[in-house]
């Protein structure tokens, strides 16, 4: 049965976009952020995405109004007490999404399934702080998830079958193609890409090529839609190395992160977000090389 009323918790890049998915499927939403102001700029970058389907005659007008209003912006989790289907897109941090799902265990009934849009936490990890461990289930969306079509269901070792069930098929109401995966560390999808990331990583610092030819390689020689460099600087290099970092913990030293990729994070060089990565960018475009990555690799 698909749900009537989805929370979503973060309102961030990922967040904003589940809610605008959810709600372009004809769901009502419910969207927190810890951080008021932060809802509002959801909100607003949902309106905003929306208006340019429409304006291209992507999306029909008025489906984007009804679209736009589906979508609420809460100020407490107290809110969600009516949401049959919760799905966290909070920081990829196991601490801070474990005390999230031990809040909402103390909110939602026994028949609320809690979803996370986590891309390396363990969901049977996750599952334990909560008070019923079978109704929660990883629900991993690729970035950004309005244009991605597909989505990982990871099973925890307690998730029911009623559970991955109705996750499965929310996804497919979504429109999304269903990658199933176990609760392994990294799951799929970042178990392939990850290791792809931190390879090229690799190249910069070693001098084996530029910055440009090797994001060249993967748009002209493997036919990808964005080079690995700058998809980790889209993704945030901070948490490119943090989905590492879990997964060398359990897959071993071939998962480490590469020195570069350490250096820019201790320097606060996130990618798009701060505006520096392995390229300087404006808004969502890329302006040049970043001239400090050389600097970091040559002092190196």
């Amino acid at each position: 049965m698909i749900p009537k009323i989805v929370g979503v918790v973060g309102a961030g890049q990922m967040g904003s976009g589940i809610a605008q998915v959810l709600a372009e499927a004809g769901l009502g939403v419910l969207l927190y952020d810890s951080v008021p102001r932060q809802v509002e700029q959801g909100l607003d970058a949902i309106r905003l995405r929306l208006e340019k389907r429409a304006a291209k005659g992507d999306f029909p007008e008025e489906g984007m109004q009804d679209a736009v209003h589906r979508v609420i912006g809460v100020k407490t989790l107290k809110e969600f007490h009516d949401a049959e289907f919760i799905i966290e897109a909070v920081v990829e941090d196991a601490a801070e999404k474990k005390k999230l799902f031990a809040w909402l265990a103390d909110i939602v009934d026994a028949s609320t399934l809690l979803a996370s849009n986590t891309s390396s936490i363990p969901i049977t990890e996750l599952a334990a702080v909560t008070r019923h461990p079978e109704n929660v289930i990883g629900f991993h969306f690729m970035n950004p998830p309005f244009l991605m079509p597909g989505i990982e269901v990871v099973r925890g070792l307690l998730t029911s079958d009623a559970t991955f069930a109705a996750a499965r098929e929310l996804a497919r109401h979504l429109g999304k193609e269903v990658v199933v995966s176990k609760d392994r560390a990294g799951f799929v999808v970042n178990r392939i890409l990850m290791p792809m990331i931190n390879e090229a990583v690799m190249l910069v610092g070693e001098g084996t090529a530029s910055i440009e030819d090797i994001d060249r390689g993967g748009l002209a020689c493997l036919n990808h839609p964005m080079g690995p460099l700058a998809l980790s600087d889209t993704i945030g290099n901070d948490t490119t190395h943090h989905i590492l970092s879990v997964m060398q913990q359990e897959h071993g030293e071939r998962f480490r992160p590469a020195p570069l990729l350490t250096r820019l994070v201790e320097a606060g060089m996130f990618g798009r977000k701060t505006s520096a990565g392995f390229y300087e960018w404006q808004g969502n475009s890329i302006q040049r090389v970043n001239p400090r990555v050389l600097e970091f690799r040559d002092a190196g």
